[in-house]
């Protein structure tokens, strides 16, 4: 597996999307919590290693709901099946905010300072984020290597992806990736990860990701990002 462990300078870190976690939608916090967001992402660039990994195999859609990546079938749903239509290779990947990040909220939590929790727990989440963006991007740099195009990257637990299919995911990497361990109830450990599959191929062209395809009603960013999202997934019904 090819594999990158880097500094919190590499990442980009997307602010709205931290306010987007924290239920804000398309406004922004008063004074008070962006200081306290802020101080947050100081503190992380001292303690924070973002970890991120992956591999690539030969693989191929086998029916509305599967895809097989080096013979190992994985029944992703038929929601994103559809864009792996003409993938011929995937990357599989692993991406993690580090056990560092997970035991500053664990510190958090056990010195019942809720407020920070919530925040710096936002923010957690935002840096796996933006370390799935920077394999993303090197996963397309090898891709452009290969004379692939990319799809997007998509992992379980969205658009119909059962959250169980981790296990069969987890089969094609290496023993516990970039420190990543999953449990019985394919959790991933530390929490602040991200696993997914991204479809490589000579005539893949993106097509609309995330909240454009996603068919979840109560999901709070559907509401802020694409309020006309309805008209959008009627198209795929």
């Amino acid at each position: 597996m090819k594999t990158y462990i880097f500094t919190f300078a590499d990442l980009k870190l997307n602010r709205e999307e931290i306010f987007l976690n924290l239920g804000y939608g398309g406004q922004t916090p008063d004074e008070q919590i962006t200081e306290l967001i802020e101080q947050i992402i100081i503190h992380a660039n001292t303690i924070c290693f973002p970890r991120a990994g992956y591999n690539i195999y030969t693989g191929k859609l086998i029916d509305k709901d599967f895809i097989e990546i080096n013979n190992v079938p994985m029944k992703i749903g038929r929601v994103i099946a559809k864009y792996f239509g003409l993938a011929t290779h995937f990357a599989t990947f692993v991406a993690t905010a580090g056990i560092e990040f997970d035991s500053y909220l664990q510190g958090l939590r056990v010195e019942g300072d809720m407020l920070n929790e919530f925040l710096a727990d936002a923010v957690g989440s935002e840096i796996a984020e933006a370390t799935v963006r920077y394999i993303t991007e090197r996963i397309g740099e090898h891709a452009i290597k290969m004379g692939f195009f990319t799809t997007h990257p998509y992992s379980p637990g969205y658009c119909s992806w059962h959250v169980r299919e981790q296990h069969t995911l987890f089969s094609l990497l290496p023993n516990e990736p970039c420190g990543i361990k999953l449990n019985d109830s394919s959790l991933m450990f530390p929490v602040k990860s991200v696993s997914g599959v991204i479809g490589l191929g000579i005539k893949i062209k993106k097509t609309p990701h995330n909240c454009e395809i996603c068919e979840l009603q109560t999901c709070f960013k559907r509401k802020k990002l694409i309020p006309n999202l309805h008209k959008v997934n009627n198209s795929f019904l």
